[in-house]
């Protein structure tokens, strides 16, 4: 419980300390939610979930506490990104924010695996190298994060241009 507990507190404490800059990070916040939460839904059969109390999971092994903490990483990371690399084009500043969240991730995955919350499925296992990181995580991880990465930092920048209505005239509220 005090897993779940502290990375709800954690994203709190994001979101808190976000909005000072950011006034617009709740309506960002629910479009990355919802982009992970989908795109962990797809994946779910990769890797199990476990050792969480009943109440962190939504839906079979997909636990809405490690959908939040993939989402403070996601938030976070472009924030520093955007924020200390305004100059750089979008395109720039998005495989930078690519790199910062999949190493954040990297060492979320350690944490996780190593405290019994992640497994990979039986499936998943069968189709592994066997070469583990730091023995918790396989060296796939450095290929299935960023490219889970990728798909959820796109659907989270389409659907903020599409609905958040931007100083820079980036997007229009329909």
């Amino acid at each position: 419980m005090i897993f779940e507990i502290l990375v709800t507190i954690l994203t709190l404490i994001i979101l808190v300390i976000l909005r000072i800059s950011d006034k617009k990070i709740l309506s960002k916040f629910f479009i990355t939610i919802v982009g992970v939460l989908l795109f962990e839904y797809l994946t779910g059969a990769m890797w199990i979930n476990q050792n969480l109390e009943s109440w962190a999971y939504l839906y079979k092994g997909v636990s809405w506490v490690i959908t939040l903490g993939w989402t403070s990483i996601i938030l976070v990371s472009v924030a520093i990104i955007n924020s200390g690399f305004r100059r750089l084009s979008e395109g720039k500043r998005f495989i930078l924010q690519l790199i910062l969240v999949s190493i954040i991730g990297l060492i979320a995955e350690i944490i996780v695996r190593s405290m019994g919350i992640r497994e990979y499925s039986l499936m998943a296992q069968k189709s592994m190298s066997g070469i583990m990181l730091f023995g918790l995580v396989p060296i796939e991880a450095l290929f299935y994060i960023p490219v889970f990465m990728i798909l959820v930092l796109g659907f989270k920048r389409y659907w903020e241009i599409a609905t958040i209505k931007n100083k820079s005239g980036g997007g229009k509220k329909r």
